[in-house]
């Protein structure tokens, strides 16, 4: 018995899309795609059904490839599947697995540095985590990325010297 599976498919791809391109990867995967220019990243959700999860898994990698090569030729390189029950994807889309979240405020609590200094690094640093949303008060960042680049950021406390 078939039932209903949801795909999420992301590629590296540095380049943008042109119009024309996109456009055929929509006629091919109709559903939801967006491309990241930070991450160089292009993300392909859409629906399919199969009978199970491997038949799933292969369907969608395999409608991945045809429509990654048809529209955007053989630079694409798949780089994660994900693929859901329809049921288990509208369950974590309407009651979302609860996450750690942080403002610029919390951030600086756990950086040790000002609110400012947040937006600075925000800004300006290149290993600075991307905000998963923005609020009226600001972007909002997963606590696991605040706390990932503190453990690995190298930072020199005081003024630049100027040479």
């Amino acid at each position: 018995m078939e039932r209903e599976w949801r795909a999420i498919v992301t590629v590296a791809y540095p380049k943008s899309i042109a119009h024309e391109q996109f456009e055929k990867l929509y006629q091919l995967i109709r559903g939801v795609i967006r491309h990241d220019a930070d991450s160089e990243r292009l993300h392909l959700v859409w629906r399919l059904n199969a009978t199970g999860l491997v038949q799933a898994a292969q369907e969608a990698s395999s409608m991945a490839a045809e429509a990654l090569g048809a529209s955007l030729g053989s630079e694409a390189e798949l780089t994660s599947l994900q693929v859901v029950t329809a049921e288990e994807a509208d369950a974590e889309r309407d009651h979302p697995r609860p996450q750690e979240l942080m403002g610029y405020t919390e951030a600086a609590a756990e950086l040790d540095v000002s609110r400012q200094r947040v937006a600075q690094l925000d800004g300006q640093h290149p290993d600075f985590p991307r905000p998963i949303g923005r609020v009226g008060a600001g972007p909002v960042f997963t606590a696991e990325s605040i706390r990932s680049f503190a453990a690995r950021w190298n930072r020199s406390p005081g003024r630049r010297k100027i040479a």
